[in-house]
């Protein structure tokens, strides 16, 4: 936390002493556009494109850039990736060094940090003038791109979480399968059910969701009551009696045996997905974002794993918001259209859609959407018609402000601190609200 709050320091000084803006506004860009200097189509232009994930996603990648080059035999695309940890303190250290890829990979949990110190490209002239086209995106998709209202984001990939269960195990356990639209009531019982059929000690009906990250689990909480975890001008969008209430039913599910120990949980925390306690039978439930749902399908010999939305309240409000990856093109680019025109192919080929697949979530793009269900598998179809499903309730979610991430490690030690019997609710409450008040007031 110290080396990243190091190196916004030093992008923070970057910019106050020479960050220039490049304009994204031009005329539909085309493969014989010129670039800035005026150079024609034939002159060789790189770009820089760089993302996080593992093999698999770079060989997708790689083969969507590929095809991209073939149909621009102009440009050249320089390609950097890394795993999530290693990619955000490299991408911090390139933004202050001035030498950042033109096209980046970007998330909701860091968008703030870099747009609103001036580093990503404000892109509503490129959608304006068609460069990146949003015409058959989803509303919910492009306004997921806003910070302050200005696109600085466009969606590749999108998703919404839910839970996933294996229709063979509740099967054996003889309990029906979760609804759709099941209540946080039903969700309670539901849990009752499963630990009254399950005949062991080490077996659970869910993992403990009460903790960890602010979100999706406490988010979508908050966003049935009308509130959210942050407002738009980036103060904590809730109460200390939100927090009591979404704690002490954790608590309670613990103290009923419905979720590991702290102890359990804490063993399981950081484990691969197929040693994780849904793959390993320990939990009956899990809460995963759809595109994962093909991963877990693999996992199992038996059974079909299906999908319910997040709980929710009789009365509340709907809390779907988009849960997405994201193209942005850094402010310092030297060839904004060539990368423009690189994220309009990433995102609208459908060369690029059937390489892309689900990787990320299905295209943004509904037609997309549509598209890749014919080369997915029987679980990435599911988890495509589940995203199509929850999308018409999705809404706008504040982005996350500066400093988000020493407020999710706060939310998370206070969390522990009740799970362990250290402290109880209230304190934890008052000791995380204290703590996130000062960063972000």
């Amino acid at each position: 936390m110290k080396m990243k709050a190091l190196l916004f320091g030093l992008f923070l000084l970057t910019l106050a002493f020479g960050l220039t803006a490049c304009s994204g506004g031009s005329e539909n860009t085309s493969s014989d556009t010129k670039d800035e200097k005026g150079s024609n189509s034939s002159e060789k232009v790189e770009i820089r494109f760089s993302w996080w994930g593992d093999t698999g996603r770079n060989e997708v990648y790689n083969a969507i850039i590929d095809k991209f080059e073939e149909k621009h035999p102009n440009i050249t695309v320089k390609r950097e990736f890394g795993g999530w940890g290693d990619y955000w303190d490299k991408l911090a250290t390139q933004i202050a060094g001035g030498n950042a890829p033109d096209v980046v990979s970007m998330h909701q949990s860091y968008v703030s940090d870099y747009a609103r110190r001036g580093a990503l490209l404000q892109l509503d002239d490129a959608v304006k003038n068609g460069e990146i086209d949003l015409s058959d995106f989803p509303e919910s998709a492009v306004d997921a791109g806003k910070v302050d209202d200005k696109i600085v984001m466009i969606a590749k990939g999108i998703t919404m979480p839910g839970w996933a269960y294996n229709t063979a195990l509740f099967d054996e356990l003889g309990v029906e399968y979760p609804e759709m639209d099941w209540t946080w009531d039903d969700f309670a019982a539901k849990l009752a059910e499963l630990d009254a059929a399950i005949d062991s000690d080490d077996q659970f009906a869910s993992p403990d969701n009460g903790g960890g990250q602010l979100e999706p689990s406490f988010r979508h909480y908050l966003r049935q009551l009308g509130k959210d975890t942050f407002t738009e001008d980036g103060k904590l969008g809730f109460e200390k009696e939100d927090l009591v209430s979404w704690w002490t039913m954790w608590d309670d599910f613990r103290k009923k045996g419905y979720i590991p120990d702290a102890e359990t949980g804490a063993e399981y925390a950081n484990v691969p997905l197929e040693q994780n306690m849904f793959v390993t039978g320990k939990v009956a439930l899990t809460q995963i974002p759809a595109n994962q749902l093909s991963l877990y399908q693999e996992q199992f010999d038996s059974g079909e794993l299906r999908m319910v939305r997040m709980p929710v309240m009789p009365d509340g409000e709907n809390s779907e918001y988009i849960g997405a990856a994201f193209l942005s093109i850094t402010e310092k680019s030297k060839h904004p259209k060539e990368a423009a025109m690189f994220i309009d192919y990433f995102v609208n080929a459908k060369e690029a859609w059937e390489l892309f697949k689900v990787n990320q979530g299905p295209p943004a793009s509904t037609d997309g959407s549509e598209f890749v269900k014919q080369f997915l598998e029987p679980a990435d179809q599911r988890a495509v018609s589940f995203i199509q499903e929850t999308l018409p309730y999705a809404h706008p979610a504040p982005v996350p402000p500066q400093g988000v991430g020493e407020i999710e490690q706060a939310f998370a030690d206070n969390y522990d601190a009740i799970a362990f019997g250290q402290v109880s609710v209230e304190e934890a409450a008052e000791a995380f609200m204290e703590t996130a008040k000062s960063i972000v007031e």
